[in-house]
């Protein structure tokens, strides 16, 4: 994303890190729905920091992106 359009804590930042995850949309419907999507944030949050390194962080943004089963393949196939 070009410089200027993005902001992190109400500041213009140049740079963000963004990652999009697709992921089957039954883990919503889950009981525990609010601690595993919780736990995959911070999860994948920590892995952008220990990568790209600490500065990162703040603007880290991750998207768990819900795909209904009949929407979902796997090698080829609709996913069961």
């Amino acid at each position: 994303m070009p410089g200027g359009r993005w902001e992190v804590g109400g500041k213009t930042a140049d740079s963000a890190v963004t990652m999009a995850f697709g992921v089957r949309a039954g883990l919503f419907d889950r009981p525990d729905a609010q601690e595993i999507t919780a736990q995959l944030g911070a999860g994948i949050t920590n892995a952008i920091a220990d990568v790209l390194g600490e500065d990162v962080r703040a603007g880290a943004t991750v998207e768990l992106i819900a795909s209904p089963a009949e929407r979902t393949f796997t090698g080829g196939q609709r996913a069961q």
